[in-house]
């Protein structure tokens, strides 16, 4: 076959739109596996079909245009109503796509079509239009690790499609561009530019910004790109593992940075293998727990907050988190000790580790701890964060939080030590600044972090220069504060600066690939004067400072030496909780081990009304502080009674030490730690308060621990009250 002409562009047409139809092909006979008598999808399928055949045709293609006319032959007597489109003949017909786009990455790479005999594969088709009974496949079904369309992206693939609109409004813009160009230079010619010069600037800064809009546009694709692979792959991996599966999309149309839809597929992959695998259970196990027999599994995309969230669900079996604490000590990735200390949240977490599984066996889909670490450290890459949120018999949530783009992203500039330092928009949440008198307020350290009182939360404060070790752990509070506050995950904690600037967009530059192992910046920027800015990760410096845990971790309220009671009219760090609709109480902080929020099925109810905790693998005695402060002295059955009402999804529970021994005082909320001056009227009629006193101008009751444990719990003290 010789070449002519604009032969080169004739071949990079027809691979372009046969691919598309080829995508097309497999799409539309998916659909058709699930409406088998469609005419609509039939019909839609003999276009691309004969589009293909004809155009293969006019080239020479003959090997590929036999096999489109034999899937037109299949497809007539579907039309004809003469047989149905069951999963054999289906899966028939997803062979014959694999075939073709394996001859187009053929032809893309040689210009000929491939020496391939199709004998066995024209054979099988026919066998699959024989009206009289379904098809038998001998064939296996290609295995789901190995399909060819899951290949890298080929050089049409790396091509773009934009909209006309765009590159008009591009070459408007640009025309726009030189005039401005033009002006400055004549007002830099002047020997009096003045205001005309500032006017110009002025202009090309709003062309400027509307070009590289625009430019962002041309890049953005939507992630449906990614996703119209996925049913193929989710009806194999089912198949395979003997489930019924169907997958939803919601938001295909969802647009993102063309590099990051291509960065997302092996990590959607792994999850998707995750939810067949894993997650949805098969048809009798489905059917014995109320279920109906097809599982789904559903994939959605969506704007929010200037990022995009990609969620992945199944109405599978969800994740037993016991388990997972337990695979986490068989496997050496946590102590037992480490293991029990993790609450749900973070114990969920313990997925994403490398080496980590709860298969029993390894196959060819999983087992080798790998899957999840992929997807984790993938998304992190591109500047995305991973959530997920497990119920069990109900199903798993994973949510991706990934930014529109990589190449300009809006910062916040802030000062530390003389130095710059670039903080992406996406994570800040506010900006606070306090004054001296504030800062000696509002920040108190508790086992030497630093915390901030903010609306009623504490908030963990990272200190920038003594991160990076040009300052001291603890700055001058005369100065006042300023902080940032961040984002990193399902964290938030406050990072203290020097100064803060203005916002402005940076072009993010990858750092020196002897930087790359400082978890702590995510890249460099150059700003306006020429000056090289580091570009800070939430995340990393989170991470790096234990306030978000590299390894899933509790880290609340540190663990304390119990100390003996302060004496009166002294000055205290007392724990503010609400108990009641208005009732609040100080808890001295010495006597406060960890601040917990328990699952209420984690609460057991014993003989005689009496409620236990699991915690940390033991029992954890718990006293409803409000039924033993509302309780007339004496009035034990009412103590009883009131611990049996209903509570919600979660409890909040001071974990408060007495001697070698644990209780959990439930609270309604807790509020705030204050440092106030012991000064109290005492209460001897009210079991539970040794007295009142006022703190932040409302009036606050002193709880007496050992009292209110008594009154519940006397088995556990040994002693008399203190």
């Amino acid at each position: 076959m010789g070449e002519t002409p604009g032969w080169d562009d004739v071949m990079r047409e027809f691979l372009l739109e046969s691919r598309e139809h080829v995508q097309s092909i497999e799409a539309t006979v998916l659909e058709l596996e699930a409406q088998p008598g469609s005419q609509p999808l039939l019909a839609q399928l003999f276009r691309s079909l004969h589009t293909v055949k004809g155009t293969c045709g006019f080239l020479g293609f003959t090997r590929l245009e036999a096999l489109m006319h034999a899937a037109e032959e299949l497809l007539g007597l579907a039309r004809d109503r003469r047989l149905v489109l069951d999963r054999e003949r289906v899966s028939t017909l997803l062979a014959l796509a694999d075939a073709a786009r394996a001859a187009l990455e053929h032809i893309e790479a040689t210009g000929l079509e491939p020496a391939v005999d199709h004998s066995a594969l024209l054979a099988r088709m026919a066998g699959a239009a024989t009206p009289s009974a379904p098809v038998v496949v001998s064939e296996p079904l290609t295995p789901p690790g190995a399909l060819p369309w899951r290949g890298a992206a080929t050089g049409v693939d790396a091509k773009l499609r934009v909209d006309v609109a765009l590159l008009d409004r591009l070459m408007n813009l640009m025309g726009e561009l030189v005039l401005a160009r033009n002006r400055i230079l004549q007002c830099a010619a002047s020997p009096t530019p003045g205001a005309d010069l500032m006017t110009a600037s002025q202009r090309l800064d709003v062309i400027t910004t509307q070009v590289q809009q625009v430019v962002m546009k041309t890049r953005l694709q939507p992630v449906g790109q990614v996703w119209n692979r996925f049913p193929r792959l989710v009806r194999e991996l089912a198949h395979g593992c003997g489930k019924q599966v169907r997958l939803q999309l919601q938001g295909a149309d969802t647009e993102l940075d063309k590099t990051l839809v291509e960065a997302l597929h092996d990590p959607l992959t792994h999850l998707l293998r995750n939810a067949v695998d894993h997650g949805v259970e098969t048809p009798e196990q489905r059917r014995e727990a109320g279920k109906p027999p097809v599982g789904c599994v559903t994939l959605s995309a969506s704007h929010e907050g200037g990022l995009v969230h990609l969620g992945m669900s199944d109405d599978g079996a969800g994740i037993d988190v016991q388990r997972v604490r337990q695979v986490a000590v068989q496997r050496g990735l946590l102590t037992a000790d480490q293991a029990a200390r993790l609450p749900d949240a973070d114990a969920m977490m313990l997925i994403f580790m490398p080496g980590f599984s709860t298969a029993e066996r390894v196959t060819s889909l999983s087992g080798r701890g790998v899957g999840m670490d992929v997807v984790r450290t993938q998304v992190e890459r591109i500047g995305g964060t991973v959530e997920v949120h497990s119920r069990p018999g109900q199903g798993t949530t994973f949510t991706l939080k990934i930014p529109l783009t990589l190449a300009i992203i809006p910062a916040l500039l802030v000062t530390c030590r003389g130095d710059r330092y670039a903080l992406p928009q996406a994570s800040l949440r506010e900006v606070v600044w306090l004054d001296p008198a504030q800062a000696r307020r509002d920040i108190t350290r508790i086992q030497g972090a630093c915390v901030l009182r903010l609306r009623g939360e504490l908030l963990p404060l990272v200190v920038l220069a003594s991160e990076l070790g040009v300052g001291p752990a603890t700055p001058d509070l005369d100065e006042g504060a300023t902080l940032v506050v961040l984002q990193a995950g399902e964290r938030t904690f406050g990072l203290w600066v020097d100064a803060i600037h203005d916002t402005e967009e940076i072009v993010v530059k990858p750092l020196w690939k002897h930087l790359k192992g400082l978890a702590c910046y995510a890249g460099a920027t150059v700003l306006g004067d020429g000056r090289v800015a580091l570009i800070l990760d939430a995340m990393g410096l989170g991470r790096r400072v234990g306030t978000v845990a590299e390894t899933p971790a509790q880290v609340v309220v540190p663990e304390v030496v119990p100390e003996a009671p302060a004496p009166e009219d002294a000055r205290e760090r007392v724990l503010l909780c609400r108990t009641g609709a208005e009732g609040r109480v100080a808890i001295p902080l010495s006597r406060v081990a960890r601040l917990e929020e328990l699952p209420a099925s984690d609460v057991e109810r014993l003989s005689g009304g009496m409620e236990m905790a699991r915690y940390h693998g033991q029992l954890l005695p718990l006293v409803r502080v409000a039924s033993v402060l509302e309780a007339r002295p004496g009035a034990t059955e009412r103590l009883t009674q009131g611990l049996q009402v209903a509570f919600g999804e979660s409890l909040s529970v001071v974990v408060a030490t007495h001697a070698d021994t644990r209780v959990g005082l439930v609270v309604d909320a807790i509020l705030d730690v204050a440092e106030v001056e012991v000064s109290l009227q005492r209460e001897t009629r009210r079991p539970g308060v040794l007295g009142s006193m006022v703190v932040q101008s409302r009036a606050t009751e002193f709880l007496d621990v050992e009292g209110t444990v008594r009154a519940v719990h006397p088995e556990l003290l040994t002693g008399g009250a203190p």
